[in-house]
């Protein structure tokens, strides 16, 4: 297991503006837990937590999220005006996607809302969550990427998850990528530019022009994805003509 020492960590991050209130852990429950804790106990925006491991990591929706060794988990706490908030689950996708591509030879999808592909496989997913600590808003942007793993050993998930390592046949320079993740993230937050991102995060999107089934609480709509909202919304086209946006939910594609 890649062990994630404070200083190194801090060192790599030196010429970044986030990540100068840190903590690093080998092995963590979860990263946004500890992450809200410390908006609890007014950390500054830009406060990050770094894991290798994850005990009790979840996805969207509550569900369990596999961490093997080898994962790098990361939970960016910000304090984000009202415009930036519905854009965060976008600008955390987008920005490990740049990172990626910036740092590897490889290609880098988006499925809608929040995964981040590679030759159609997962190979990092997003989570969003928002609160409010000592009378202000705040949210965590968690963010988990496949870097080292053997996906073989993991059975489980090698039919839909990749790993950067298994992609390039080689190990990925860890430091690297954290510190690739945090600059493309920074700047996508602090030179906010709605339509530029929705522009850059809807061309990486492979879920536009395919037939897929969403679901969103109880209600299920099938149809072909034909575009997203301003908002970041899912719009489908069904069968009989209707369009219905999807804002939450799981997308299939068919």
């Amino acid at each position: 297991m890649y062990s994630l020492d404070f200083r190194t960590v801090e060192k790599a991050l030196a010429g970044c503006r986030w990540g100068h209130t840190l903590f690093t852990y080998d092995s963590i429950g979860s990263t946004m837990d500890r992450a809200r804790e410390l908006a609890q106990k007014g950390a500054g925006e830009g406060t990050l937590v770094a894991a290798s491991v994850q005990t009790e990591g979840r996805g969207r929706l509550n569900r369990i999220w596999v961490s093997p060794p080898g994962s790098l988990y990361l939970s960016f706490l910000l304090y984000p005006s009202p415009e930036k908030l519905p854009h965060l689950t976008i600008l955390g996708g987008l920005a490990v996607a740049q990172a990626i591509e910036g740092l590897l030879p490889i290609r880098a999808d988006l499925k809608w809302p929040n995964d981040v592909l590679v030759k159609g496989k997962k190979v990092a997913g997003i989570l969003v969550e928002s609160g409010v600590a000592r009378a202000r808003n705040y949210a965590v942007i968690g963010i988990g990427i496949n870097v080292n793993v053997e996906l073989a050993s993991f059975p489980e998930i090698a039919d839909v998850a990749t790993s950067l390592s298994d992609e390039i046949r080689e190990p990925v320079d860890t430091l690297k990528l954290l510190q690739a993740v945090v600059t493309e993230l920074e700047d996508l937050y602090s030179a906010f530019d709605e339509r530029a991102i929705l522009t850059s995060w809807t061309n990486r999107l492979i879920t536009l022009g395919r037939q897929v089934k969403a679901t969103s609480g109880k209600a299920i709509i099938e149809g072909t994805a034909i575009g997203v909202s301003d908002e970041g919304a899912l719009i489908i086209r069904r069968n009989d003509g209707t369009e219905y946006s999807v804002l939450a939910g799981d997308v299939t594609l068919r």
